[in-house]
């Protein structure tokens, strides 16, 4: 019983090995997305101690705030040229390549925390990025409002 078993096991290995080999040659065929940032600040909005903000630049699912490329720096590099690859995800399962369209969002804190708002927090969007036309993107944006605060009651 157990050499039918073993027989049946291999065959069934040998069998499906060419698929699985088919599904490693198409997720490596895929091209690596990327999105190249040009990113400025409105003129009237730049701190005089930008030294002390940080800047979080990321990729996102339109109407989320989930990064699926992420890049931190200083808001005193503005104007800046800023490349978003697929291999600059936080969560492995969250990558450019799960999206066919994503926004870009610039933001800049004097918090060391992106999530925590403060009135002072400022803010960028891009048009929407379609990678159907292509892995390689590029968009210009400019940080220019507030961010939203919510204040709690």
């Amino acid at each position: 019983m157990r050499k039918i078993l073993l027989l049946t096991s291999a065959l069934l290995v040998c069998l499906l090995m060419p698929n699985l080999t088919q599904a490693e040659t198409k997720v490596t065929k895929q091209a690596s997305r990327s999105i190249h940032v040009q990113l400025d600040i409105a003129s009237d909005l730049m701190p005089e101690d930008a030294d002390d903000w940080v800047l979080y630049v990321y990729a996102t699912k339109p109407g989320t705030r989930l990064p699926l490329a992420n890049f931190k720096g200083k808001l005193s590099q503005l104007p800046s040229e800023i490349a978003l690859h697929q291999s600059m995800y936080l969560l492995p399962h969250l990558t450019l390549q799960q999206a066919e369209r994503v926004v870009v969002v610039a933001k800049a804190t004097k918090s060391k925390n992106p999530h925590q708002k403060s009135a002072d927090d400022l803010i960028g969007y891009s048009a929407s990025v379609d990678f159907q036309s292509g892995p390689a993107q590029s968009v210009t944006m400019i940080i220019d409002q507030h961010d939203k605060v919510v204040i709690e009651k």
